[in-house]
């Protein structure tokens, strides 16, 4: 640690040079200086670490994998429960064809990813609040989901992503849950 004066505490920090760019790219493009970007950088970081709902420096890397290019979307829960309510009564074959369909080809994004692993693929897609994993046993969880109307498109879903990356996989249904078991030993 540096001197410390009434208004700020001088330190040196030790920075690698790929950090060090990063840095200087900011410099330039914020229009600011490298202190004010590090006090930035470490309120954001502590902010994000005493939220109320802890959202840790990965969950925003995924969150903004999730929104960055407009590919996905945030919607209500009430919204999202009353979609599925009509959809699952009123849905075509053809629509379950393209969820069988996007299930597999987002787990062959998953896998370019370096997703390929169940509970990794499986924290991931929380993040997006379709459920929270609880885990019952090595390669065995239980998806809680947010809605119960939103079951008939995860399993579908999930199913073929996991298919997709040739990963042994059986989901089974409770109400409001899906139970995910890996690999052999099935019940």
């Amino acid at each position: 640690m540096g001197k410390e004066n009434k208004k700020t505490l001088r330190t040196s920090i030790a920075l690698d040079r790929k950090t060090t760019e990063m840095l200087q790219i900011l410099v330039k493009k914020k229009n600011t200086t490298a202190s004010e970007i590090i006090r930035r950088a470490i309120t954001t970081y502590f902010e994000l670490e005493n939220a109320r709902m802890k959202v840790t420096p990965d969950v925003t890397k995924i969150y903004t994998d999730f929104l960055s290019d407009g590919e996905h979307m945030i919607v209500d829960i009430e919204h999202w429960t009353a979609i599925w309510e009509e959809l699952n009564e009123k849905a075509s074959d053809r629509f379950w064809e393209i969820i069988k369909r996007t299930g597999y080809e987002h787990g062959m994004q998953y896998r370019d990813k370096g997703l390929t692993d169940v509970y990794d693929i499986l924290r991931y897609m929380e993040v997006g609040n379709y459920f929270r994993i609880k885990i019952d046993g090595e390669g065995r969880y239980t998806l809680i989901l947010s809605t119960h109307t939103e079951q008939r498109f995860l399993k579908t879903f999930l199913e073929n992503l996991f298919k997709a990356q040739g990963l042994d996989v059986t989901i089974q249904e409770g109400y409001g849950k899906l139970r995910i078991i890996k690999g052999k030993g099935k019940k």
